[in-house]
């Protein structure tokens, strides 16, 4: 494996889950989604105007990256739990390779700044 490990899972993880989320929720409030969730979400919003739709749409990177952050929280803090990363020798347990997985998402060499291609607005 090219990458470091820790970068790797930090990659997959925001374009895989934070990068797709985020799309997927923006295709729905601009109505590009036609499914019938999506549908009832628009019914939902019909009374929304175009500026309480853009607080939604800034709203929903925070509410993904307290998703990403409670999660890696979650690994950090339950030793049973055990996320590994294959490197084509042997498997690598990210927690013991990380000095707190949350933290891993923030600052500017965060994985978030490094590899989301979707907005962040950091508060």
């Amino acid at each position: 494996m090219d990458e470091n490990i820790l970068d790797y899972f930090g990659k997959v993880l925001m374009l895989d889950v934070r990068d797709r989320t985020i799309r997927n929720w923006d295709m729905i409030l601009d109505g590009k989604m036609k499914g019938a969730a999506a549908q009832q979400v628009r019914d939902k919003l019909l009374n929304f105007n175009r500026e309480q739709i853009e607080v939604l749409k800034w709203l929903i990177p925070q509410i993904v990256d307290l998703n990403l952050h409670n999660l890696l929280a979650m690994v950090e803090e339950h030793n049973e739990i055990k996320v590994e990363i294959y490197d084509g020798e042997a498997n690598n347990n990210i927690n013991e390779i990380s000095d707190g997985l949350a933290g891993e998402l923030y600052t500017e060499d965060g994985w978030i700044k490094r590899f989301s291609q979707k907005r962040y607005d950091e508060i």
